[in-house]
């Protein structure tokens, strides 16, 4: 008798209607953009090769980063088991010689689609402050690059005004 939740996964592998996403990691420093696959346990992993902007970018340069990466999703399985936290693509891309070093100096922002349709994306970063708090905006993908990249950096220097 064949293992219905493996098939199920199989099939899934190509399914349409799942959450997009990607990462935003900010900093003094520059932008990385990262696309992200999704496994078939559902968890989201980052891709390699992400995309780095160096300073401060324009609202359409981060927009324009937002959609790339954002069309690049893709689920594609993986055992994350054994991959090491030193393989972290935005870390490499960042150029910087350890990870608490790259967490010290960039912030996530967490950009996913709030169902399969991905009509709505919803952009988050932690709180500076409350731990288990969020600041968020929610904005349509389909929108300019340049309005997509103006939400995005509202939401970066609300949360570095706190």
């Amino acid at each position: 008798m064949p293992n219905l939740p493996n098939l199920r996964a199989l099939f899934s592998h190509t399914k349409p209607d799942a959450a997009r996403g990607m990462h935003f990691y900010v900093s003094a420093k520059g932008v990385i953009a990262a696309a992200v696959h999704q496994n078939l346990a559902g968890i989201y992993y980052e891709q390699a090769a992400p995309i780095t902007l160096e300073g401060m970018p324009t609202a359409m340069q981060l927009g324009d980063a937002f959609r790339t990466a954002f069309d690049r999703f893709s689920i594609r399985d993986t055992d994350l088991r054994n991959v090491k936290k030193s393989d972290w693509p935005a870390f490499e891309a960042s150029g910087l010689r350890s990870i608490k070093e790259f967490e010290r100096a960039y912030r996530l922002i967490g950009c996913y689609g709030l169902n399969g349709s991905n009509a709505v994306v919803r952009a988050a970063i932690a709180h500076p402050v409350e731990s288990g708090v969020e600041l968020s905006v929610c904005f349509n993908p389909l929108l300019p690059p340049a309005a997509i990249g103006e939400q995005l950096m509202r939401l970066a220097e609300v949360a570095n005004a706190i």
